[in-house]
């Protein structure tokens, strides 16, 4: 089987390093999409599993050029679905098309909903009931060509399970745990985040110094298959649960508000992290750190979000004075604000676009000093 990957604008090459982490060094980039060749059931159940940035697990089944109504019909229709479907199997098409001489989703959608019933009444002689499981069937067109794919992810897999309690603006868990990936952070290292909000980042960080998979504790769409072999599941989650770690963490949360703190709480509890986060009601202005060599990520309000830009540019001065008290840290910061590195009073050593919520930010990093190499 062919895997599809996405992933969110400018995290690609994040989402290809926990692949090659995973065990799938040969990857590639296709219109924010990663593929992975020569895959099985298991690997499918893998990815779902342990991947932290990816947005979800398609099953890449036909591609095929696709300039009329007649060729989708066809396509489809010619795709061995006895593979993916049973004669109950309850098939909802979505679409997209980008760039494409066929761009009416309505149509789109039902020739590929009829070239799917009529494949699977001549295979299995007899209409389909459409009692069973949901399978999400993708009909991709780009450039005149179309891609059919499986979702075998079902809820994004931003949804790990443990964010359960709304809160003002939060940051998608593969998000926080891109930022994670693109610093120079590891379990080893004193973590903060002085703008914790819900709790993301500190969670998703305390996940991954422990090892522990992030779609542990939820459901996945191709759970509920018949065609997916007995135990795949059940064997995957008990692999995934002998990896996980227990070491001590040293991952500091803070945030003004009492009520984030609580809901944060709530969340690492959940998730099964809460005594490895010291969390307390803190001022960012206030922030200090004793440790030597730390790393600081955070996702500061926005102008867009809960704050106006005065407090914005506020948010920058101050913890730009923060870094100078903290000469030995580094800073990562998740931010719209195109002025932060003026007001922070440093030339990011880095920086790149992420995009969060469909706005479009800049992570910064404000790198420290490098600690001495053990002799």
């Amino acid at each position: 089987m062919k895997l599809l990957i996405p992933s969110a604008s400018g995290l690609e090459a994040v989402v290809k390093r926990q692949l090659d982490r995973l065990g799938y060094p040969d990857t590639k980039a296709n219109n924010g999409r990663i593929v992975v060749n020569d895959c099985t059931w298991q690997d499918v159940a893998t990815l779902n599993l342990w991947l932290r940035s990816g947005e979800r697990v398609l099953i890449s089944v036909a591609s095929f050029a696709c300039e009329s109504f007649d060729q989708l019909y066809e396509g489809i229709r010619g795709i061995f679905w006895k593979s993916y479907l049973v004669r109950d199997s309850r098939v909802t098409v979505i679409t997209k098309t980008v760039k494409s001489k066929l761009f009416a989703h309505n149509a789109i959608q039902s020739i590929g909903k009829k070239a799917i019933v009529d494949a699977m009444t001549q295979a299995f002689g007899v209409t389909p009931t459409e009692t069973g499981a949901e399978t999400v069937v993708e009909i991709a067109l780009y450039e005149d060509v179309a891609t059919i794919n499986l979702d075998t992810t079902g809820v994004g897999l931003h949804k790990r399970g443990y964010r359960t309690l709304s809160y003002s603006a939060p940051l998608k868990e593969t998000t926080a745990s891109a930022m994670l990936d693109l610093s120079v952070w590891h379990g080893d290292k004193v973590f903060s985040d002085v703008f914790c909000g819900s709790g993301t980042l500190p969670i998703e960080a305390a996940l991954k110094a422990l090892n522990v998979a992030p779609g542990l504790n939820r459901d996945f769409a191709y759970q509920k298959w018949a065609v997916v072999p007995e135990g795949t599941h059940e064997e995957t989650v008990a692999l995934a649960r002998d990896m996980k770690k227990d070491r001590p963490l040293q991952i500091f949360a803070s945030d003004v508000s009492e009520k984030a703190i609580s809901i944060a709480k709530y969340h690492a509890q959940k998730a099964g992290v809460a005594k490895y986060i010291n969390f307390a009601v803190a001022d960012a202005k206030d922030f200090y750190n004793g440790a030597s060599y730390g790393v600081n990520i955070s996702n500061p309000p926005y102008g867009e979000r809960l704050g106006d830009e005065q407090q914005v540019v506020e948010i920058a001065k101050f913890m730009g004075k923060a870094y100078k008290r903290l000469d030995n840290w580094n800073f990562y910061f998740l931010t719209p604000f195109q002025g932060f590195e003026r007001c922070f009073g440093k030339k990011a050593d880095k920086k790149r676009k992420i995009y969060n919520a469909g706005i479009e930010c800049s992570f910064y990093s404000f790198n420290g000093a490098k600690p001495p190499k053990d002799n």
